[in-house]
């Protein structure tokens, strides 16, 4: 068994009921023993002590070193402890990690604090001390484990890294798995993803390949790496059978692509392959004009990865950031961080907000009579910005709030470290608010259906209609039927207009929000699972969706509406406002592998009718169905899910059933 098959068996053997029982056990002990411990540097002083007491494991089949010690909690202690926790949901400068290392970081930190001058800054270039330095002794103790075990070369990097710069392809990948696991494990939150991972790690990678490392031996090393993401949350999800860790189920994305994509782009894709896992989700920034060469690469990968990947309008994109007021510079360098949420990169952490639209709308049409749907809209959109102006309003007054989320891994924040102060003080030039829009499709055919029968033909009347609500359809059965029977959006028709309506109404009630000059609202379509979980609360809609039903899902139609196949269905996709979005998604699911080339045709042209976002799943539902009888026969089996791959048989049943009734081309 080679050292990638031991690691994947070990992930698939991982208890997702087990705690990281190391640290909790020990922040247990330190709550107690530190409860009059009242200093501006507690949660340094914690972190460092937790980080000098675990133990520093290192297997045999190991590439990298950085693993936490799992076991079942016990009695007292609490897990997750949420003694040390942090935000997360972040991209980190690991370019500037991998350049400079911790110590450069925090040279420049203290630096800056002393310009300042201020107590808030001397205290946090303290705090950032602290930590540095306890990072840089649990990289000692790991080396010191690495040279027992007989691995030089992970023993020599660890002497030096992540302190001390990068010197190497290895060195550089080992520095940022042990900030990563810090980060995630024992600060603990989830998704940091790797950023524009393709582009800070080329200098290391041709550096390899000039030194005489051959093509097969990096993407070895590259999907060791990738392996080790697996480790965090094993196979458990986030919201079934929940594993007891902050990291909960996080995602962690690599970014490759944009503008001059490379040959570590490819051999990204290739060391996916290889790894063939959950994680990580690989993010294909794709400028379709940009590199044939890559573009080929991409979709033979997708033949082979399906539901691991991403891929997004890189250049549909950037001119939708740039023409927000968003500098070029720092448009062409957006990454994603997770769930198809944007990121400006290494600013900030991420902030996201699902707009309560389907309810908002049924509170609309049932307010009052209306005349036309310009009436509905103009009201709907005066409501979406209401409720976004609200959560706009409450993230901008964030001053202070939660430091011991950021006595690490704000360091890696570059903006936070130049201006010693904590993110949540808003203190990046670039603040990204994602705000979503659930159910668009369903909010688009019910337009459709109130303009059709009650505006234009009156064929009954507004109130009754409304009545026909509040009644669920019971003794409106023939018009149920026949609402159903109508051409809904997904169709490449006069219907979807309705949809792109609701769209540019959703995107200027974001454009029409009161922000500071720092702060920029990304608006999207996009529903992770509230498609399904809002559905149980939200009554009848007026395209014929039941009380209780699903939600359309992201930015697909109503389930089973798309009837006229895949290019129709692209083309009504299309006309959504995506040239004023920069977050979101699509599922797109076929019933069988579709070759490269195919999926290149398809997609390379969605993306030239202006689409944004295609995530690939192929569905076998015989499979599936299999797979919710018989789960012990599939533990491997991965599907899509709203913008991230999850293994299928530990999904609740509910969303097993959404997965099985996606329409499959």
């Amino acid at each position: 068994m080679t050292k990638l098959e031991q690691l994947k068996k070990l992930v698939f053997e991982s208890d997702n009921s087990a705690a990281f029982i190391e640290r909790d056990r020990i922040l247990c002990r330190l709550e107690a023993e530190m409860a009059d411990y009242t200093s501006g540097d507690r949660y340094a002083v914690i972190l460092s002590k937790l980080l000098a007491e675990v133990s520093t494991p290192v297997l045999d089949c190991d590439y990298f070193a950085g693993r936490m010690v799992e076991g079942l909690p016990e009695e007292g202690v609490c897990s997750p402890s949420r003694l040390l926790f942090s935000t997360g949901h972040m991209n980190p400068d690991y370019a500037k990690l991998l350049k400079v290392g911790l110590g450069g970081i925090l040279d420049e930190i203290k630096s800056n604090a002393a310009k300042i001058n201020t107590p808030d800054a001397l205290e946090f270039a303290h705090n950032a001390e602290i930590v540095v330095l306890a990072v840089r002794n649990l990289a000692a103790r790991y080396s010191a484990e690495a040279e027992r075990v007989e691995k030089a070369e992970m023993a020599a990097a660890l002497s030096r890294v992540p302190f001390e710069p990068a010197y190497d392809f290895y060195s550089a990948l080992q520095s940022i798995w042990l900030v990563h696991i810090v980060a995630s494990c024992y600060v603990g939150s989830r998704d940091y993803a790797f950023g524009r991972f393709d582009e800070y790690m080329l200098p290391y990678y041709k550096q390899a390949l000039s030194e005489g490392n051959t093509e097969a031996e990096l993407d070895e090393l590259l999907a060791g790496f990738f392996m080790k993401t697996n480790e965090i949350c094993g196979r458990a999800t986030h919201n079934y059978n929940i594993k007891p860790i902050l990291p909960q189920s996080s995602k962690q994305y690599v970014n490759i692509g944009g503008e001059h994509p490379n040959e570590l782009s490819r051999a990204v894709l290739r060391a996916a392959i290889i790894n063939n896992m959950a994680q990580p989700q690989i993010t294909v920034l794709l400028s379709p004009s940009a590199d044939a060469e890559f573009n080929h690469a991409v979709f033979t990968a997708l033949e082979a990865l399906t539901d691991k990947m991403n891929i997004y309008n890189y250049d549909l994109v950037v001119r939708a950031l740039i023409n927000k007021g968003v500098e070029p510079s720092v448009a062409k360098n957006h990454t994603y961080s997770a769930c198809c949420t944007f990121d400006f990169n290494y600013h900030s952490f991420r902030r996201e907000y699902f707009a309560a639209a389907p309810q908002m709308f049924l509170e609309v049409i049932k307010s009052g009579s209306y005349e036309s749907v310009d009436g509905i809209l103009a009201d709907f959109q005066s409501k979406l910005r209401e409720g976004m102006q609200r959560y706009a309003d409450l993230e901008q007054k964030r001053i202070g709030g939660h430091r011991q989320a950021f006595v690490f891994d704000c360091l890696l924040l570059s903006d936070s470290a130049v201006m010693c102060k904590y993110p949540d003080s808003g203190v990046s030039p670039y603040n990204a608010l994602n705000y979503f829009c659930p159910g668009v499709a369903t909010l688009g055919d019910s337009l459709m259906v109130l303009d059709k029968l009650v505006f234009k033909d009156k064929r009954i009347s507004y109130a009754e209609f409304m009545n026909v609500l509040e009644n669920n359809f019971e003794g409106y059965e023939e018009l149920h039927g026949e609402i159903l029977a109508m051409t809904h959006f997904g169709n490449d028709s006069d219907a979807d207009e309705y949809t792109a309506l609701v769209g540019k109404a959703f995107l200027d009630a974001v454009d029409e929000l009161t922000l500071k000059d720092n702060f920029f609202a990304i608006g999207g379509f996009y529903s992770l699972e509230r498609d399904n979980v809002w559905a149980s609360g939200i009554g009848a809609t007026p395209d014929g969706r039941l009380a209780g039903q699903p939600l359309s899902e992201n930015q697909s139609p109503t389930y089973g509406m798309d009837k006229s196949g895949i290019t129709a269905l692209l083309h009504s996709i299309s006309k959504l406002p995506f040239d004023r979005t920069a977050t979101g998604g699509l599922n797109l699911t076929f019933g069988q592998k579709q070759p490269p080339e195919i999926l290149e045709a398809l997609v390379l042209s969605y993306f030239k009718m202006g689409g944004f976002h295609v995530g690939i799943s192929v569905l076998d539902r015989e499979e599936l169905k299999d797979a919710m009888a018989h789960p012990e026969k599939y533990p491997t089996l991965t599907v899509r899910l709203y913008g991230f791959s999850e293994y299928f048989v530990s999904l609740p049943e509910w969303q097993q059933l959404a997965v099985i009734n996606r329409t499959a081309y």
